[in-house]
């Protein structure tokens, strides 16, 4: 079960992070919109997602009947879900390094770095470094996937109020750390086990914010007119605040979450609208693929203005979001949709799926 809401959530937030990254080549230096200037917080708010989507529609297969064959059922189903893009990201990456398609690279390809990256592990602190810029974030998400029925199992149970106040604390300690490149929680670094509790700290708040979504008293202060807009405002306003208040955003993501869980019509009108729905199906993609894009067409503008070729500047960068859609829909349906379908049907031997017989409601 897809909500549509939450879909289109995840939508916006890819998109937030694009247009993030477009000036961090200094070719688009001209292209920096202040609106975005944090939107590395959109990373943080993917990790809060996550957890509360997968805890949506895995706890009780996970948690209420844990075992081996649930368990490693879970993994083969998350690992069909984002290793498939991952892989072929990673190889093209690799071959914009090998061949420098897009311009200088600093990443070694070197046997510890390939192999890390191989099984998804890149992330997790002790020093290699990832080949696909953006693919920290998915390993550190291995991780959170890996230790799911530990969080989930605490976060559901009666001491899910000191797991909240550890999570908070650890993003405190990840924002004081000083390693944050544009703003205190923007931190990514490879030699350090910071990256992967910031992800593990917001996954956790995912899994916290499933436990609240059916209590009366979240409904109540959540799922009521106005709630929506007043929530958003409120993430506004901390955005504003002088001394980069990342804290605060992320501590008010969960809301976010659950509002657009709770799917009400100022939610469903923003985020589950066919534009913003269609960009949360193509997210991951758009996630992944979009550092590519822009470098590649940043050298392309180069050339041009090398040849003289000016004025088009705008022109170019409408082309790149352009071509980042494109690319992302075919990523989509030929290798996120496929390869999923493909690790699972080797998962049931070669078998195909057996017809599911629904009941009659």
């Amino acid at each position: 079960m897809r909500i549509s809401s939450l879909t289109g959530l995840r939508g916006v937030a890819a998109v937030s992070v694009l247009l993030y990254h477009i000036p961090h080549n200094p070719a688009f230096e001209a292209f920096r919109l202040p609106l975005f200037s944090r939107a590395y917080l959109a990373v943080d708010l993917f990790f809060i997602l996550s957890g509360f989507v997968i805890s949506f529609g895995y706890h009780d297969r996970v948690v209420n009947h844990l075992g081996r064959a649930s368990y490693v059922d879970f993994l083969v189903n998350r690992m069909a879900r984002v290793w498939p893009l991952h892989l072929i990201v990673t190889l093209v990456f690799m071959a914009r390094i090998v061949l420098n398609i897009s311009g200088s690279q600093a990443i070694a390809l070197d046997a510890p770095n390939i192999l890390t990256n191989l099984l998804m592990v890149q992330s997790w602190g002790w020093g290699t470094e990832p080949i696909a810029g953006n693919s920290w974030s998915v390993s550190t998400e291995v991780a959170a996937y890996l230790i799911y029925p530990l969080i989930a199992i605490i976060a559901l149970s009666r001491w899910a109020w000191a797991q909240a106040l550890l999570c908070v604390g650890i993003l405190g300690l990840v924002a004081l750390s000083g390693r944050g490149s544009s703003g205190p929680l923007d931190v990514n670094d490879s030699d350090s086990v910071l990256t992967l509790l910031r992800c593990l700290a917001g996954f956790s708040l995912g899994v916290l914010s499933y436990r609240c979504a059916e209590k009366a008293w979240c409904r109540r202060l959540i799922d009521r007119t106005g709630a929506f807009a007043m929530i958003c405002g409120l993430i506004a306003l901390a955005l504003l605040l002088p001394g980069k208040a990342d804290l605060l955003v992320v501590c008010l993501m969960p809301a976010l979450v659950l509002s657009c869980y709770y799917n009400g019509a100022a939610a469903r009108a923003v985020m589950a609208n066919p534009v913003s729905f269609h960009l949360g199906l193509i997210s991951y993609s758009i996630y992944l693929w979009h550092p590519l894009v822009r470098d590649v067409f940043a050298r392309g503008m180069g050339v041009a203005h090398r040849h003289g070729v000016n004025g088009f500047d705008g022109l170019i960068v409408l082309a790149m979001l352009a071509a980042t859609w494109l690319l992302c829909w075919a990523s989509y349906a030929l290798v996120e949709v496929r390869g999923h379908r493909l690790i699972k049907w080797l998962q049931r031997g070669g078998r195909s799926r057996k017809p599911v017989v629904e009941a009659a409601v």
